[in-house]
């Protein structure tokens, strides 16, 4: 018997023992609809809360198993940038590193080069680096542009004040930062993808350049300037971060 079947047919017997000339006493048939309905009912709530727990754990499982990747962080390529040091190379990995964290769907590890790695670092380096810190891609990157630009506009103040350059000027920074990323897999010693990720910020005030707005992450300042150029170095370690966690999952073998 279907569901509305059951449920057409308890409703009916129900209104035939209800009747005076039908006493409920006289319908056996009836309790046992009843109670066909219960153990249905019963079975129905049971199943979907199986279905839900199942359903959770899977969602716990695919998430345990995305954040189980590990994926190394060599410090970037900044040799074509002006005035950027190790300080800055090390700073923009940590970084990096940061929004990885924050983002939870893999587990990021820097990784030190020490005194025999220079840049560029080749893959092959790239993934004995990688075995040795036992993780299953590396980040090498390389910041390819970072440049500011700055602008200053007289405000309408008055003849005199423009006049000497007090209280009349408005500037404008605008930072660009491109990055060029290679995913190393160590186990197979080569580079398994590559992506390109670039950001852009204009605001009013002072512009600080590129090591500068990176100072305070390496100082342990715990953050970046609010200046346009931090906030450019935040957005594209944000998207390289995005990127990252996207493809991992399908370039790890299981």
């Amino acid at each position: 018997m279907t569901c509305l079947g059951l449920r057409t047919g308890l409703r009916l017997t129900r209104e035939t023992a209800n009747s005076a000339d039908c006493p409920e006493q006289t319908h056996p048939e009836l309790r046992r609809l009843e109670c066909a309905e219960r153990l249905y009912t019963g079975a129905g709530f049971f199943m979907r809360l199986l279905a839900s727990i199942v359903l959770l754990l899977f969602g716990l499982a695919s998430s345990a198993a995305a954040q189980s990747i590990r994926v190394g962080i060599v410090p970037f390529d900044v040799v074509s940038i002006d005035n950027a040091g190790q300080s800055a190379s090390e700073a923009l990995a940590k970084l990096v590193r940061i929004e990885m964290i924050k983002a939870r769907k893999t587990t990021p590890e820097l990784i030190s080069l020490g005194e025999s790695t220079s840049m560029p670092i080749e893959e092959a380096r790239a993934a004995e680096l990688g075995k040795t810190a036992k993780v299953a891609l590396v980040i090498v990157g390389t910041v390819t542009e970072a440049e500011l630009t700055e602008s200053t506009k007289s405000a309408s103040t008055g003849g005199f004040l423009n006049s000497i350059g007090i209280g009349g000027n408005i500037s404008r920074a605008t930072a660009t930062v491109s990055v060029h990323v290679d995913l190393v897999d160590p186990d197979a010693g080569k580079v398994v993808e590559s992506f390109e990720v670039d950001a852009k910020n204009t605001d009013t005030g002072l512009g600080m350049d590129f090591s500068t707005s990176l100072g305070s992450m390496d100082s342990g300042g715990g953050g970046l300037d609010k200046s346009p150029m931090g906030k450019a170095l935040q957005a594209v370690a944000k998207k390289l971060s995005d990127e990252v966690n996207k493809r991992a999952p399908k370039l790890v073998k299981k």
